[in-house]
């Protein structure tokens, strides 16, 4: 890597440390190279050059890779246990076509499992809670990861054949899906803003590549990408559900979940030996009285938050509050987010479709020998060859040309997105429908097999799922990142998440279409009101991601230079002099 070049050194600018560049090779190795940057000086840009350079990402701090492979093993803790599950519950031990476990049945594996992802929603609000309130992103990880291993641990244990042939299945089950439920709820509310926090602003500057082009390092952008890795890595680790499935076919279930009991403590591993790498902002202390009053105060005042600033409270009510103008502004920041995230359930019920209606869809078209379970691990495979394909190539093309991509723009295409893979599984279903040898009752017409279509028919619903994920999820994290006040930071993830939990409530109340021949109408249904999402979305927010683009840059050009001043004196030849209190 060649040396990099001071720009404007005679200038007098502000300079700011710069992060090691042992950051820098790791990305190139994987694909996400930044800018390539030597010096630890650099300087900050004028007005005018922030407005006329190209815009980059800065390098990704140590702590972030590692909060990377954090929600790696996460995800492959979770996946791996939910890809078998259901055939654990479902199915017995001596079903000759699909070995099980219980034997509880369809109705009530199913209603297990909505349990489950339901729960882990509903609980990451109190992780917020804790987090934000008393222990802080660190020590809070720490403590629900070893809650979340205490789960698997019991599942993996329950699952052997001795414990199964002593009737132990079933209680360990239910202890299992409650201990799991509340590991894995508390780590989701924290986990993506602990990435935010490794990525903390260190300044906008200048920066000039191996290649001799001056460019502003952007820290908008580096949260961008390390929100891009941190996606990639989530669907990295969703696919260890390959791995658990094929294990519980040619082993058994307790092998099977055993893969997610190693991953879960790789996660405890990493919070302990490096600890001493990462960034940890304390907790603030709760809010949620003062929020609350505050909220209460807003509503009665004809839902206005400014109601309750202090000075309107004491002059028409004569009444002291305990906060400050700052924390009724910075809530109302947070409502403002909250507001964006009410797309999000109906996004979430779209894609809750790849795990059951369109597995059923693949069960009833030919597999040519293929797990009609298998073509969902095409969406998280589509995930990790199109993402670094839009971090690379897409995003740096749209900066060049001066087009601005906010996260709210990111959100809605990917909602559009989704809409067409809806409206293409429609399109899918009817084809089953139409087709021999069972039409519109697929399986149910005797010992005839699947009706004749092909399953790789449904590889588009897969991609353009994909890349709606590849636009929307990345976003979404970094959104929330940045509109939260600091004290609401994993507060405002867990309602993000929670939105999963009113997915998974909208999905009950569609049940009954979830059924032949009324799927058509279910995916047309689901295109359609997306479409409306979509349009009412994109039309209240699309300023808005204006209005918050404007305030970072203005952020920025706080820390620019207006004017280029004549280099003054110093003790070290052709250094930047110093701003006063630097």
């Amino acid at each position: 890597m060649s040396e990099e070049l001071i720009v404007n050194v005679e200038d007098s600018r502000e300079y700011r440390p710069h992060q090691s560049d042992s950051s820098v090779s790791l990305e190139k190795e994987i694909g996400f190279e930044a800018v390539e940057v030597l010096p630890n000086l650099s300087l900050a840009p004028t007005t005018e050059e922030l407005s006329r350079l190209r815009h980059v990402s800065g390098a990704v701090p140590l702590g972030a890779w590692l909060v990377a492979l954090l929600a790696l093993s996460e995800r492959c803790t979770f996946y791996g246990i939910t890809a078998p599950l259901q055939n654990y519950m479902q199915n017995n031990r001596d079903d000759p076509l699909r070995p099980g476990a219980l034997g509880l049945g369809q109705s009530a594996a199913t209603r297990l499992s909505y349990f489950l992802t339901f729960f882990v929603y509903a609980t990451s609000f109190g992780g917020a809670v804790v987090s934000d309130g008393w222990l802080g992103r660190y020590k809070s990880l720490t403590l629900f990861a070893s809650i979340y291993a205490v789960g698997v641990l019991v599942l993996f244990v329950t699952s052997l054949p001795v414990s199964l042939n002593h009737g132990a299945g079933l209680g360990g089950l239910i202890a299992a899906i409650i201990i799991i439920g509340i590991g894995a709820g508390g780590m989701k509310s924290n986990l993506s803003p602990f990435m935010g926090d490794q990525c903390a602003d260190s300044g906008i500057r200048l920066r000039k590549t191996s290649r001799g082009e001056t460019v502003v390092e952007d820290p908008t952008l580096t949260l961008q990408r390390c929100y891009s890795i941190y996606y990639l890595c989530v669907n990295i680790g969703s696919l260890s559900g390959v791995a658990t499935t094929l294990m519980e076919k040619y082993i058994d279930f307790w092998a099977a979940f055993l893969l997610p009991f190693c991953s879960i403590w790789v996660v405890l591993a990493v919070l302990f030996l490096a600890r001493t790498k990462f960034v940890k902002p304390p907790a603030k202390g709760t809010i949620l009285p003062q929020a609350m009053k505050a909220l209460w105060l807003g509503a009665r005042g004809g839902f206005k938050m400014d109601a309750a600033l202090p000075e309107i409270q004491m002059r028409k009510h004569q009444r002291t509050v305990r906060w400050d103008d700052t924390f009724i502004h910075e809530l109302k920041r947070g409502l403002l987010a909250c507001r964006v995230f009410l797309a999000w359930p109906v996004l979430l019920l779209c894609q809750s479709q790849l795990t059951t209606n369109l597995v059923s869809q693949a069960a009833a078209m030919q597999t040519h020998g293929l797990p009609n379970d298998i073509m969902s691990f095409l969406n998280p495979v589509s995930v990790i060859i199109l993402l670094p394909l839009a971090q690379e190539v897409l995003y740096p093309a749209l900066r060049r040309a001066k087009i601005t991509f906010s996260p709210i723009n990111r959100m809605a295409l990917g909602f559009l997105l989704e809409v067409f893979a809806q409206a293409y599984a429609a399109g899918v279903q009817h084809l089953v429908y139409a087709a021999p040898p069972c039409y519109s009752a697929p399986l149910q017409c005797g010992t005839a097999g699947p009706n004749d279509v092909n399953v790789f028919l449904q590889t588009p619903i897969y991609v353009l799922e994909g890349l709606g994920e590849v636009f929307s999820s990345p976003a979404t994290y970094e959104y929330a990142y940045e509109a939260a006040p600091e004290s609401m930071k994993s507060l405002l993830q867990s309602v993000w998440v929670g939105m999963g939990a009113i997915a998974v409530l909208l999905g009950l109340a569609m049940s009954p279409l979830y059924r032949d021949p009324l799927l058509v109408v279910n995916y047309a249904l689901l295109a359609g009101v997306m479409l409306l999402t979509t349009v009412v979305y994109y039309l209240a927010f699309r300023t808005h991601g204006k209005v918050a683009e404007e305030a970072v840059e203005g952020e920025g050009r706080e820390g620019a230079v207006e004017e280029k001043v004549e280099p003054c004196c110093s003790g070290v030849p052709g250094a930047p002099v110093l701003p006063s209190g630097a």
